[in-house]
């Protein structure tokens, strides 16, 4: 298979010597290498920053593998990082060298569309790019570069270590519990996983009575400390049967649902069943009765990701409630290793690479 080293953007280095940071990039969908690039001339809305940790996501995945869809090789992924601003750009208000910020799964908007003027940025398509990465490159690499008013500001306190999956997986999980919940709502969890485990944190301490549906048993100790009121076996048909229009509110985490007509029976007249959890493409078809969803009035919503508002939000409910994703860590040479047991094993709950040791020590912390 054919290795693209050539961008149009970030320009290959042999020499790492006469590089400006190095990346673990995609040369093709197969081929994960350590790139050593020059980056563009920094803009004057634009932030360059250190990398200091960086999750990885399920869609890194689906991207590189052109199960999204084909993927503009070479490619550096990630959407969920904790940095220090390097350099700002001549016209950046508000941030500074030494800033520690986040960036997460957007950069750019145009700042004009409805969807903008109505505060959901995340759903603007009106510019050449909106996702993090794509012809522009995400968090495998020791900086980026991308837009100013898509980084955030760290409150005091904030976890480094345990934070960059917030960026996707906890303001995923968190959009929609702002958009839908309201006091006393009974709630529950569909897959205590990556995103599961950050839904259910939030729903507890946010006051609500939350149960978590899993499909194994041997987790209900595990799954109860991280703050479910009930655990329910999916597969287990009484206890499916008793939670039959209990809950206000379910989110479903996991991409592709077995029985999907029982998790829905689940939900209670004029309730909430919101689908986050996203699969390749050709497996995201799902086949159901819609005739509960007309005489019980019940709302099957989607939701992604979320708006820079929303995420400016979240971030100190996050330090004050300490909700925190369970991460394993890597080290930057480790990356393939990590990106391998995120596709192919079982990570506990999500992987986060360090990456400013490796940085710091070859000289590319900036």
């Amino acid at each position: 298979m054919k290795e693209n080293y050539d961008h149009p953007l970030y320009k290959y280095c042999k020499d790492m010597k006469d590089a400006d940071a190095v990346a673990w990039a995609f040369v093709n969908k197969e081929k994960m290498v350590k790139f050593p690039f020059k980056f563009p001339a920094l803009g004057p809305k634009e932030i360059r920053a250190n990398v200091l940790y960086v999750g990885l996501c399920h869609s890194d995945v689906f991207t590189v593998r052109e199960l999204w869809g084909p993927a503009k090789f070479p490619i550096a992924p990630g959407h969920e990082m904790v940095c220090e601003v390097s350099q700002i750009g001549s016209e950046v208000k508000g941030f500074k060298k030494g800033d520690l910020v986040g960036f997460g799964t957007c950069r750019d908007c145009c700042g004009k569309c409805k969807y903008c003027q109505r505060g959901e940025d995340n759903l603007c398509r009106d510019v050449e790019e909106s996702g993090t990465y794509g012809t522009h490159w995400g968090g495998y690499s020791t900086q980026i570069q991308h837009p100013a008013e898509f980084f955030f500001p760290l409150p005091k306190g904030f976890d480094l270590k345990r934070g960059p999956p917030l960026f996707c997986a906890g303001i995923t999980t968190f959009y929609p519990m702002k958009k839908y919940l309201k006091p006393g709502m009974k709630c529950a969890v569909i897959g205590i996983g990556g995103l599961g485990h950050v839904a259910l944190q939030f729903l507890k301490k946010l006051g609500h009575e939350v149960s978590a549906f899993t499909t194994s048993s041997n987790k209900e100790k595990s799954i109860k400390e991280l703050g479910a009121d009930q655990v329910i076996i999916s597969t287990d048909e009484k206890q499916m049967d008793a939670a039959a229009g209990k809950f206000d509110f379910i989110i479903n985490t996991i991409p592709s649902v077995n029985q999907f007509e029982k998790y829905l029976n689940c939900v209670c007249r004029a309730g909430y069943f919101v689908q986050v959890g996203a699969a390749e493409i050709a497996k995201a078809n799902v086949q159901f009765n819609y005739f509960p969803l007309i005489v019980n009035e019940i709302k099957y919503v989607g939701s992604c990701v979320g708006p820079k508002a929303v995420i400016k939000e979240m971030l100190p409910i996050c330090v004050e409630k300490n909700v925190y994703p369970i991460v394993e860590e890597y080290n930057f040479e480790d990356f393939p290793k990590a990106f391998d047991k995120l596709e192919n094993g079982k990570p506990h709950f999500r992987c986060v690479v360090n990456v400013k040791d490796w940085a710091e020590k070859n000289g590319f912390k900036k």
